[in-house]
């Protein structure tokens, strides 16, 4: 005779499987903590993960870190304006244009 017993469904290995393991994850939550201003490339590069940039962007959104950008300050800023260009910028239009109209 069989022995009867209940039968056991695996809906652990139902769907789609995640990209990055959990050793993965950890990884690239250590590299960020050790240079904060890395990029996805850089992390993919270091780590040789096998997945898109948008794996990594969502791994790293789930650890907790936001992108911030990085203000560049441009030297143009610095310096003062020139004097024949600053009368230039400086001009200020009085009264209105009007078309002519087509119509006579």
């Amino acid at each position: 005779m069989k022995a009867t017993g209940s039968v056991e469904t695996r809906t652990y290995l139902r769907g789609r499987k995640p990209s990055l393991t959990q050793d993965d994850i950890q990884n690239i939550d250590c590299l960020i903590r050790k240079q904060p201003d890395i990029t996805l490339k850089e992390i993919i590069e270091t780590l040789d993960l096998h997945v898109s940039d948008e794996t990594v962007r969502k791994a790293i959104l789930k650890l907790g870190y936001v992108y911030k950008k990085k203000s560049l300050h441009a030297s143009e800023q610095e310096r003062p304006r020139c004097e024949g260009e600053e009368e230039c910028l400086d001009k200020k239009h009085v009264g209105m244009r009007y078309k002519k109209s087509g119509l006579s």
